[in-house]
C-alpha cells in the first residue's frame, strides 16, 4: 500500500477492517433506492404519454441509477481502504475520508496504555462487531477502529503483541 512504512525485517501479522455488515446495510440502502425508478416506470405504464416523456423518465431514471453506482463505488472504497495494520513492532491506522483524502498514522505497540472495548445494540452483540479505543502515549492519544469483526479477539492479539513489545524494548522488566 502506498504511503504505508514497513521496517526491513517486520512482519504483517494481520490487518483489520469493518464488518461485513456494515457495508451490507449501507449497500442494501443503495439497492432500495435503485429500485425506484422501475418502480415509478411500472406505474407510468398505466398513463398514456408520449415518447418524449417516456425517453425523459428513461433519461432520469439511468443518471438516478449512475449516480447511485458512483454512491455505491464511494462506499466500497472507503469500506476496503479504512485499515488497521498490525505488524510486529506497530499498528498502522489508515483512514480513508473521501476519495481523495486519507490520513496514515502508526504508533508503535510498546507505546499503548489502554484498550477498550465498545460493543453497542443487539445486531452488534450478535453479529460480534464493535469499537476498539487504543489509548497510547504520545501527540495523538487515541485511536480507534469502528465496528471491527471480533473485537475482543482482536484487544486480545495486540495485547499479546504489546508484552512481546514490552519485553524486547524492557528486557530488565520480563
Amino acid at each position: 500500500m502506498a504511503g504505508v512504512n514497513i521496517d526491513a525485517g517486520e512482519k504483517v501479522l494481520a490487518e483489520f477492517r469493518r464488518h461485513w455488515y456494515v457495508l451490507a446495510t449501507e449497500s442494501a440502502a443503495i439497492a432500495a433506492m435503485a429500485l425506484l425508478p422501475f418502480g415509478a416506470l411500472t406505474a407510468l405504464t398505466a398513463v398514456n404519454y408520449s415518447e418524449r416523456i417516456f425517453f425523459l423518465i428513461l433519461f432520469m431514471s439511468m443518471a438516478w441509477l449512475t449516480i447511485l453506482w458512483s454512491l455505491f463505488f464511494i462506499i466500497w472504497t472507503n469500506y476496503y481502504l479504512d485499515v488497521w495494520i498490525l505488524t510486529d513492532k506497530k499498528i498502522i491506522d489508515i483512514e480513508q475520508y473521501t476519495l481523495f483524502s486519507r490520513d496514515v498514522s502508526e504508533f508503535r505497540l510498546d507505546r499503548i496504555q489502554d484498550i477498550t472495548v465498545e460493543v453497542k445494540g443487539i445486531v452488534a452483540t450478535f453479529l460480534k462487531f464493535g469499537t476498539l479505543h487504543v489509548q497510547t502515549a504520545g501527540t495523538h492519544h487515541e485511536f480507534m477502529i469502528k465496528n471491527v469483526p471480533n473485537p475482543y479477539q482482536v484487544r486480545d492479539m495486540i495485547m499479546d503483541w504489546h508484552s512481546r513489545a514490552m519485553k524486547v524494548n524492557n528486557p530488565k522488566d520480563a
